[in-house]
């Protein structure tokens, strides 16, 4: 049985040695095709929290550019966004999930 197997690899040296490369390049090499697509996935991760934080980032630019300009943004902010009132009012909250 390992004379058979021995023979078939001598006799085809070049597909045996490139089977052997493939494999070393693919599962044991530390750059092997398996890190690399884990590499990939934690790029595209990455990615997505930079335009996560970038669109953030664009929205409290303008979010400081109302506030700097308009007297009464800081008043509609702090109603939309913390809930306050005036002590006259009384504020009401909907739901949109209950209403389903």
């Amino acid at each position: 049985m390992h004379k058979r197997i021995f023979r078939y690899i001598a006799r085809h040296k070049y597909a045996a040695s490139i089977v052997i490369f493939v494999a070393l390049i693919a599962y044991l090499d530390s750059n092997s095709l398996y890190n690399r697509y884990q590499l990939y996935k934690e790029e595209q991760i990455l990615q997505d929290e930079i335009a996560a934080y970038k669109n953030q980032y664009e929205r409290d630019t303008r979010l400081y550019m109302d506030l700097q300009h308009d007297p009464n943004a800081v008043v509609r902010i702090a109603r939309e966004k913390y809930y306050m009132k005036n002590e006259n009012e009384d504020i009401y909250l909907f739901d949109d999930e209950a209403a389903q």
